[in-house]
């Protein structure tokens, strides 16, 4: 019962990574409808001439959709590495069989029970880096795409601003000579001031708050799961780390009972095929039985039982008329 209980304690622990993801882009959804009411976010976005806002917008939804399928693989990684500690803390390192997975936990413990098989030493912490390097990768990607949201809300504010002044030049060019110059000129300079603001405020919000969010939440998961295997494995596997004959009594030991099982299990196996043997056997029986009193009750076989008569009876009378003839 207390096991029961602690595994799903551990459960409910692994579901944290995608519980705050999902927490936050609900708060992502909620501000950009916010901004969206207030600010016509999107009815800006569809006529933006210059497109700056498409590219901010398209990087925010290749960061969230790379985000959100990183926080789905950690988040069943950190399901394996929590049943990975209680084997190692019950049964210490051997206890846990090589599993050649795609996971990364998998690959670490396989990785432990490689250097223990060549009687090394182990380097827990360099190891755990070098196994979580693609993940940190992903996540620094994520920021990445952030900070160029960043980058192009300020240059849609230049943009903008250039805009603005030549819209400004051509009004104040068509002053006094031409109203429509004049007000066209206006226009494109309240379009360019337009662009200006909205390009930062999107690239600010989108980039600079929420996309850094999602990667923080992926990169502390990270960082959580190498302090998780780290501890397990300073914890309870580090008299299987150092090469000493004791370790390998262990290991042998650990293989021992792992054949163990598997001898006992041939063995139910092995008793089991000898039930369906038998089983077999008396049905084999019933059937031969049955078609022996369907053969006994068959009326062709009783016709062909007295044409074989018959002919055993024909038989000698012409093997003698042929051997008088010979004579003759």
């Amino acid at each position: 019962m207390a096991g029961i209980i602690i595994q799903k304690a551990a459960d409910q622990r692994a579901l944290r990574t995608f519980a705050l993801w999902m927490g936050w882009a609900i708060s992502a959804i909620t501000v950009f409808a916010m901004m969206s009411r207030k600010a016509n976010v999107l009815e800006f976005v569809q006529n933006d001439q210059t497109h700056v806002t498409w590219l901010i917008v398209g990087m925010f939804i290749l960061g969230v959709g790379v985000s959100f399928v990183q926080a789905m693989k950690l988040t069943t990684e950190w399901f394996r590495a929590y049943r990975s500690a209680s084997l190692v803390e019950s049964k210490g390192l051997a206890g846990i069989q090589q599993r050649g997975g795609r996971h990364i936990v998998d690959h670490f413990v396989d990785a432990l029970h490689l250097i223990i098989a060549r009687n090394g030493r182990a380097d827990v912490d360099a190891l755990i880096d070098v196994e979580f390097s693609a993940q940190h990768r992903v996540s620094q990607f994520v920021s990445l795409l952030g900070n160029l949201m960043i980058t192009l809300g300020l240059i849609g504010t230049v943009l903008g601003m250039t805009i603005t002044m030549n819209g400004l030049n051509g009004a104040l060019g068509s002053l006094g000579t031409d109203d429509t110059l004049l007000v066209e000129g206006l226009r494109s300079a309240m379009n360019g001031m337009g662009v200006a603001f909205y390009t930062t405020l999107i690239g600010s919000v989108l980039g600079g708050v929420l996309l850094r969010v999602f990667s923080w939440i992926t990169d502390a998961s990270i960082n959580g799961l190498q302090d998780l295997m780290l501890r397990t494995c300073v914890v309870h596997a580090s008299a299987d780390l150092e090469p000493s004959d004791e370790r390998d009594l262990r290991a042998l030991d650990a293989s021992m009972q792992h054949l163990q099982s598997r001898v006992e299990l041939l063995n139910l196996a092995i008793k089991a095929s000898r039930e369906e043997m038998g089983y077999l056997r008396e049905e084999a029986g019933k059937m031969h039985a049955e078609l022996g009193q369907l053969a006994e009750n068959d009326p062709i076989r009783k016709l062909a039982a007295g044409h074989a008569r018959y002919a055993l009876g024909v038989r000698p009378n012409l093997l003698s008329r042929l051997f008088y003839r010979r004579r003759d």
